[in-house]
């Protein structure tokens, strides 16, 4: 009898034992990954305890770490991970499963295939779900591809992460001269605390980028449009008294950055229509809470020649470089007049900007005064009004320190501080004698070049951030000479870490949510550069 007893209680409780077991070994460092999809090397390809994942047999993760005993608190997490894809290149993204957002930690390009790569991250969230984790997503993976995943860290540290909200308002400081805003952002972030206490403390102004094509136009024509994530963050916004401007109604194609192709298939006449279809649908949607918006963004090619700039500007429309232009090359330059005729009819009580980078370059800006002076006089001509048409310029500036690293695409430069001023100066100038609004809409300076990742922010040394300082102090000072013409500066992003170029930490506000050197430069310019004015790298 006690020999069966014994064999029961053996055969009830062994696949207990067994799973836990099980479970102490199904795990690299407390990453795990869906049941059948995976298994543990002890070594790779020169990497120890290497967690190796087919892409094809998971579901929404690859790779995952628990949250789950971090419900409801706020936490600071740090992690570092060497990640190699085998089968086809893919973007990386770490992200943490928050309410109804996906919470963005880090995001890489594409990463080549067959070598490793280290990733790193931080970022400061409260897990909300009982199945809260941090993962790495398969989204931007493809099915084919094998994921290795070796020396993974995770440190979480718990705390009350909360913004200095004593020091001085940037709105505050520049209430006299300009509004002083700030985008939104991706996933949501910024519209949670502790983000947004330091968003409305320090802007006046909002620029929704969630309200770009992709992200809300239906992914395949006569499908649904995806209003939910901008609806929330732009009523978030002005139930804050935060005004909103709205980025962008007519992008260029192909890539993160592009419109679903169906819009501009078929015949000119159709992706007319789909065209008018599109943004009379979104303007009219936010009519009321969004009062101006970027209809064009970027139209013009990276590099215009002397004698470029001197003919037609209809000549110079951007086709292809990174990504495709598929509006140009279904409608030509005319893509421009009709996008922001079909704004005006859609809500003639919004003001329209067209959005542009590198105008500090006199080709590029003289190209885009030719085109606003063409199109707004034409269309003057045809009401018999004095309104313009294109009403504003969105003027990107994304600057860098670093001038040994060479430019990897022209929308960033990496200019001698003295040069840059000159050319700002100048094109300031050229600008104003179209007697439209000029916003500087897209601020940041970078210590390192244009290296585009999130989540990959560092520890600056006291000598980058005190030069990050003095490019932002002798750029204010600048905006504020020419307060009677500019009417807005945005900046790109609230925190180095969350930034789309975040390893130059090129923002005010470090990961932490700690004003930098540069958040001091902005608030006093002249003080800073009398203090500062002879440090430089």
């Amino acid at each position: 009898m006690k020999k069966l007893y014994f064999i029961f209680i053996t055969l009830l409780f062994a696949p207990l034992f067994f799973l836990s077991q099980q479970s102490s070994v199904n795990n690299v460092n407390g990453y795990y990954a869906d049941r059948g999809s995976f298994e543990i090397l002890s070594n790779y390809q020169g990497r120890n305890n290497v967690l190796k994942v087919d892409r094809s047999k998971t579901n929404w993760y690859t790779a995952a770490y628990s949250l789950a005993q971090y419900r409801g608190k706020q936490i600071a997490i740090e992690f570092s991970a060497d990640i190699r894809l085998e089968g086809s290149t893919g973007q990386i993204a770490f992200q943490v499963n928050t309410s109804d957002w996906r919470d963005l930690i880090n995001t890489q390009s594409s990463l080549a295939t067959g070598q490793w790569h280290t990733i790193k991250g931080r970022g400061i969230i409260t897990p909300t779900q009982n199945d809260s984790i941090f993962f790495l997503a398969n989204w931007a993976i493809p099915e084919n591809t094998i994921v290795y995943l070796a020396n993974p860290t995770v440190r979480i540290t718990e705390g009350n992460f909360v913004p200095d909200l004593s020091l001085t308002p940037l709105k505050t400081t520049y209430e006299n001269h300009f509004l002083i805003g700030c985008i939104t952002d991706w996933d949501g972030k910024y519209s949670r605390e502790p983000y947004f206490n330091l968003y409305k403390h320090h802007f006046n102004s909002a620029t929704s980028i969630v309200t770009m094509p992709q992200l809300i136009m239906p992914l395949n024509k006569g499908g649904a449009y995806r209003f939910t994530k901008a609806d929330n963050a732009v009523n978030l916004l002005i139930r804050n008294n935060i005004p909103v401007h709205g980025f962008v109604l007519a992008y260029y194609g192909g890539g993160m950055w592009g419109t679903p192709e169906w819009i501009t298939e078929g015949t000119r006449e159709e992706v007319i229509q789909n065209l008018n279809d599109y943004i009379t649908t979104v303007v009219r949607h936010f009519r009321g809470r969004i009062n101006s918006w970027d209809v064009i963004n970027e139209p013009i090619k990276n590099s215009v020649s002397n004698a470029e700039a001197r003919g037609d500007w209809r000549n110079c429309i951007y086709v292809d470089d990174h990504f495709e232009n598929r509006w140009y090359k279904k409608l030509g330059a005319d893509y421009i007049e009709l996008a922001f005729r079909a704004a005006r009819t859609a809500d003639p009580n919004i003001k329209l900007y067209l959005s542009e980078f590198n105008l500090e370059c006199p080709n590029k800006s003289e190209v885009l005064r030719k085109m606003i002076d063409d199109i707004n006089t034409r269309y003057k001509r045809e009401t018999g009004g004095t309104r313009n048409l294109i009403e504003g310029i969105g003027w990107q500036g994304h600057l860098g320190l670093n001038t040994n690293i060479p430019i990897t695409r022209t929308n960033f430069q990496n200019f001698n501080i003295d040069r840059t001023i000159i050319n700002y100066r100048n094109t300031l100038r050229r600008l104003s004698s179209l007697g439209i609004e000029i916003v500087i809409s897209e601020v940041d300076i970078s210590t390192v070049g244009h290296i585009h990742r999130t989540g990959m922010d560092s520890d600056m040394s006291e000598r980058d951030a005190i030069t990050q300082g003095l490019y932002y102090a002798r750029l204010f000072s600048l905006f504020k000479e020419f307060s009677d013409q500019i009417v807005r500066v945005s900046f790109w992003g609230l925190t180095d870490n969350t930034s789309w170029l975040s390893p130059g930490n090129p923002l005010l506000f470090d990961w932490k949510l700690n004003a930098k050197p540069a958040f001091f430069a902005v608030i006093d310019p002249e003080s800073f550069i009398r203090e500062h004015g002879g440090r430089r790298r």
